[in-house]
């Protein structure tokens, strides 16, 4: 996972996946079957440790404002909490990927988190649901591609004030 989330998909070799998990290559492949099956293994690694927040998403019994604005600030305490792995790694590591299929894993959670904000918001405001999930993930994106430009989580505290205000905006 930290190979994957530090460097993104497509620089990480198997040769290195292979020493930094201590197994010779074909090992490796023995084991789980290929690069993106081993990726698909650190993602849902990923999601039941540095990313739970965006469990808060599905789980959420309060208003939809709150807890956007918690998710949100959570996901810039993890993408600033590490020197070496920042931004997201659903949002980030296959930014620019080559292979079609690594880019639908990330991208078919990141159409999950959407969905699960979109139910929230319709919960309180069903007319700004559509509106309120895309700005929520606009927010998301940008958090984690700042926090990979090398932002500390001051600033991104203070990019998040500004977002509020628009999210407050949408949801009244």
């Amino acid at each position: 996972m930290r190979l994957f989330w530090e460097k993104g998909y497509d620089t990480v070799g198997v040769a290195e996946l292979s020493q930094s998990i201590g197994v010779n290559p074909p090992s490796l492949y023995a084991a789980y079957g290929s690069k993106r099956a081993l990726f698909l293994r650190a993602l849902e690694h990923y999601a039941g440790t540095q990313a739970q927040f965006f469990g808060r998403l599905k789980d959420a019994d309060g208003p939809a404002f709150e807890t956007l604005v918690a998710v949100l600030e959570a996901a810039a305490l993890s993408c600033t909490a590490d020197r070496t792995a920042r931004g997201c790694l659903v949002m980030d590591s296959t930014r620019n990927c080559a292979d079609p299929e690594a880019r639908a894993l990330t991208a078919n959670i990141r159409a999950d988190v959407r969905e699960n904000a979109r139910r929230l918001i319709a919960r309180d405001r069903p007319e700004a649901a559509e509106a309120g999930a895309d700005y929520f993930m606009f927010v998301l994106t940008a958090i984690s591609a700042t926090a990979v430009d090398g932002a500390k989580l001051d600033q991104l505290r203070r990019d998040l004030e500004l977002a509020k205000s628009g999210l407050r905006g949408l949801l009244g």
